[in-house]
């Protein structure tokens, strides 16, 4: 059976006059050019608790909170709406923080404000989903929890005008491989998931192959932000092994060593990651469905696609991931992720580094 629970998210694509009533705290990262008076500008380069809290404490009395950024700013904005309606769960997520990468939100109480959450990027689909990245020790943890899911998000293709264009196609990417992963990693399940999976990841190509060549207008913004939150809240991923996209938890922990962004070492690790689902490691994935899904974009091998992809979209890695560099993230890999614990459960040091060294070689 099949269970499909629908997002508590309304969703709001296009032109927004930013009017709120009631009283509203307006959360906005300072890099974003947002001009509403009022505004609290918060650092989202501090992710980790004690800024969730003071996010928390600046929402005085409102009863809207509306957060406008990227990513780790909307991340910022869930978390502390947690917290505020429960403070104690600041110092559980800690503690479970420095015990595994995933944080399931224990039983609480759910937010006591109304959510609206504007994003100024494309791909993470943070504005909808159920999880939020949280740093805890200086390594990246994902909080996951229904209470998570806004109440309302707002697609405006204005908030991503300003986007570097290679960020917009990673942020496709991301979208893309967000649908692939776990399809590669679960076994087949046919019917409406996979009809809604493919039409997502064609129409992904199509947005990522206009932006390629600088074809780059709000309503492709729109479009490609309404495909990445579908992505979360559609059938795509329904009857999907949860944890089954491996290369996220691989690529987390080498942007955290490398100091750079998720898709950058994304690239470096998917790869490395096919090749070896090709070669019929069911570790990592399953060769059948590999083929079958990337037959859904492509007529090239999927390796050898993937990477044509790159070099298409000008997102080949260029960052070589060094010795030392590969023992760190294998070694955090294995501690945050690896074990008892389903992400990167069956995988040792030497399967772990492997991908590393072997998206290090294929970089080159």
């Amino acid at each position: 059976m099949l269970t499909h629970q629908s997002t508590p998210t309304t969703v709001h694509a296009g032109s927004w006059p930013a009017r709120l009533g009631g009283r509203v705290a307006w959360l906005v990262d300072p890099h974003v050019r947002f001009d509403v008076p009022g505004a609290i500008f918060v650092d989202p380069a501090d992710s980790g608790v004690d800024a969730v809290r003071a996010v928390a404490a600046s929402f005085g009395d409102c009863d809207t909170v509306v957060g406008v950024g990227g990513g780790s700013l909307l991340d910022l904005v869930k978390l502390a709406s947690l917290v505020d309606a429960d403070p104690g769960l600041a110092d559980v997520l800690t503690s479970r923080g420095r015990r595994a990468g995933v944080i399931p939100l224990p039983a609480g109480p759910s937010p006591v404000r109304r959510r609206v959450l504007v994003p100024t990027t494309v791909g993470t689909g943070v504005e909808v989903s159920a999880v939020a990245c949280l740093t805890v020790d200086g390594g990246k943890r994902l909080v996951a929890g229904s209470r998570l899911r806004p109440e309302v998000a707002v697609l405006d293709p204005a908030r991503t005008a300003s986007l570097p264009a290679r960020l917009l196609r990673e942020g496709v990417l991301e979208a893309l491989l967000r649908v692939l992963g776990p399809v590669v990693g679960s076994a087949h399940v046919g019917g409406l998931p996979d009809a809604e999976a493919e039409m997502l990841a064609r129409e992904l190509v199509a947005v990522g192959d206009r932006f390629a060549v600088g074809d780059v207008t709000a309503a492709g913004r729109l479009y490609a932000a309404q495909l990445s939150a579908a992505t979360h809240t559609g059938w795509a991923l329904v009857g999907r092994k949860p944890y089954a996209a491996r290369h996220w938890y691989l690529a987390n922990e080498l942007s955290t060593v490398q100091s750079v962004r998720k898709m950058v070492a994304t690239a470096h690790v998917v790869p490395a990651v096919w090749e070896r689902i090709v070669r019929g490691d069911e570790r990592f994935g399953f060769a059948d469905r590999l083929d079958a899904a990337w037959r859904w974009i492509s007529k090239s091998p999927p390796v050898e696609g993937f990477r044509e992809l790159l070099r298409r979209w000008d997102l080949e890695p260029d960052v070589v991931p060094s010795p030392a560099e590969i023992a760190e993230a294998t070694d955090n890999a294995l501690r945050a992720w690896g074990g008892t614990l389903p992400m990167l459960a069956g995988l040792g040091v030497d399967d772990i580094a492997g991908i590393y060294q072997g998206s290090a070689v294929c970089s080159t």
